[in-house]
């Protein structure tokens, strides 16, 4: 049995690389061989860059030096760790459909209309009906835009099996098809500790602190700031993209597994994102999770829905919060087992086409 599996492997982001990894390590448990499916998107031509005054161009030139040793990094890991096809072009795709025995789609928010990565191969267009799956698939949002309703309507109808991340989820397909989908675990919870442990590197020699955001916080770096100082501890900072230094060391290009020893070592972890939320519950770091806000803020659901399921208090988001890993792992066991199991259905269906 083989899947062809698709998701945003090939983004430098740390938690959609490891999100992929853990997908794939998890169906490889299961004794299925996948692949992430890489189809070229469309050249578009690149605007001229517009004349630009010396202080914007030198933090221009910046941003684009850090990006490429950003890129080089998330290219080293995948190239160690994840089994990705050979590109197919977008005329390729009948010849994609018949390589696989099902297409799992899923997870991240492949389904997320209001982000540039997201289009239509996520729905899985050019794949028979019947070899149809998602997995923990998520829209990123409380609804869909209007003008996408009929098609994403049409093509979800199709799937032979639904699952997606968040309660959101289940409600738009049900008022888009009539249809019921699975909520099943982000892929990095089907993992246990000790899988993760394979990846970190050595336990940095001096305790710290660290702050990880998605979008710049002032609230949550103070806090950091703060709580690093009455501690006594160095604050180390890692951005989800190239932000300029707060005061202190923050860097963006840092190696997959470089970032996770970070948060598997901190004393404590400030963070405004999901998977940094992840990660410090499974290696039980304290934690405190702050609510994206702006336009981003259409993504706290599964930050909520996550701090529900571990058992969180809703209101003590204002401390860090200890949650041991091994009690963790015993709130989620039954949301795991069940999403491992409605994998094990997809690979028991694909032996039997």
């Amino acid at each position: 049995m083989k899947a062809g599996i698709l998701t945003f492997h090939e983004a430098d982001n740390y938690g959609a690389v490891m999100q992929a990894y853990a997908l794939q390590q998890t169906l490889k448990k299961l004794g299925a061989d996948s692949e992430f499916v890489t189809i070229h998107s469309e050249k578009k031509e690149e605007p001229d860059e517009p004349a630009m005054p010396s202080s914007a161009a030198v933090f221009a030139k910046m941003l684009k030096k850090e990006g490429v040793k950003r890129s080089a990094l998330f290219s080293q890991f995948r190239d160690e760790h994840l089994v990705s096809s050979s590109p197919y072009e977008k005329s390729d795709l009948k010849q994609c459909n018949d390589d696989y025995d099902v297409f799992i789609a899923g997870s991240d928010q492949i389904w997320n209309f209001r982000i540039p990565g997201a289009d239509e191969r996520y729905f899985l267009p050019f794949a028979d009906p019947g070899k149809r799956f998602s997995y923990a698939a998520s829209f990123g949002a409380e609804d869909l835009p209007e003008q996408a309703k009929p098609w994403c309507a049409k093509q979800l109808g199709e799937f032979k099996g639904l699952s997606v991340r968040e309660k959101s989820g289940v409600k738009i397909i049900q008022e888009l098809t009539g249809r019921e989908a699975q909520v099943c675990l982000d892929p990095t919870l089907l993992l246990d500790r000790s899988d993760w442990e394979l990846l970190i590197k050595e336990k940095p020699e001096e305790p710290y602190m660290l702050l990880f955001m998605l979008k710049y916080d002032p609230v949550l770096t103070d806090a950091a700031k703060k709580k690093a100082a009455e501690s006594g501890l160095q604050l180390k900072s890692v951005t989800s993209s190239f932000m300029p230094q707060f005061g202190f060391g923050s860097w963006s290009s840092v190696g997959v597994k470089d970032w996770l020893t970070l948060i598997a070592n901190a004393e404590g972890v400030f963070t405004n994102s999901f998977h940094g939320t992840v990660f410090s519950l499974l290696f039980g770091r304290p934690f405190h999770t702050a609510m994206l806000t702006g336009e981003l803020g259409s993504r706290n659901g599964r930050i909520v829905e996550l701090l529900t399921l571990a058992g969180v208090p809703e209101g003590q988001a204002e401390d860090l919060i200890l949650i041991k890993t091994d009690n963790f792992e015993n709130r989620i066991s039954k949301a795991k087992e069940s999403s491992i199991s409605y994998l094990k259905e997809v690979v028991n269906y694909a032996e039997t086409i």
